[in-house]
């Protein structure tokens, strides 16, 4: 299939094909899809379809889409949406990313298999983001954001 077909699939009524779209989208890292990521992103019904949108947005790296994932980092009803934008938006070194990463870090752990990997990556973009300021630490780097912002 092409990007072309992915994107008619992304109109689909089923949720699993709308997901099995976006994941190709961002498997294709093709800048061209990212028009109609960011509107599934903010416009699919569905959590699980739009969390999918955020991380493909974060791995083609197109900067169009950082406002967007900025807006549903804040906003989105679904906790895993907002934290998947905010690993989004930590990729492209936007320090905004911090206070909901943080969040989410230093939340109380579930101890499960998707919170383990969650928690892994949130801790990557973090450090990340910690290193480019030249910080060794996380708290480091949420320190110097808080008396920033």
């Amino acid at each position: 299939m092409n990007i072309k077909e992915y994107r008619k699939m992304l109109k689909s009524k089923d949720k699993k094909t709308r997901q099995k779209a976006v994941d190709n989208l961002a498997l294709s890292q093709d800048e061209e899809a990212t028009e109609a990521l960011i509107t599934i992103l903010e416009h699919d019904p569905e959590g699980s379809v739009r969390r999918r949108a955020a991380l493909a947005l974060g791995r083609i790296g197109c900067e169009v889409a950082l406002e967007s994932l900025c807006q549903v980092m804040k906003n989105d009803p679904d906790e895993e949406t907002r934290k998947n934008a905010a690993i989004s938006v930590g990729k492209f070194g936007d320090f905004r990313a911090i206070p909901v990463l943080f969040d989410f870090y230093s939340a109380p752990r579930q101890n499960n298999f998707f919170d383990n990997i969650d928690r892994a990556r949130v801790n990557l973009v973090l450090t990340e983001l910690a290193q480019t300021k030249g910080f060794k630490t996380i708290e480091e780097l949420v320190e110097w954001y808080e008396s920033e912002h």
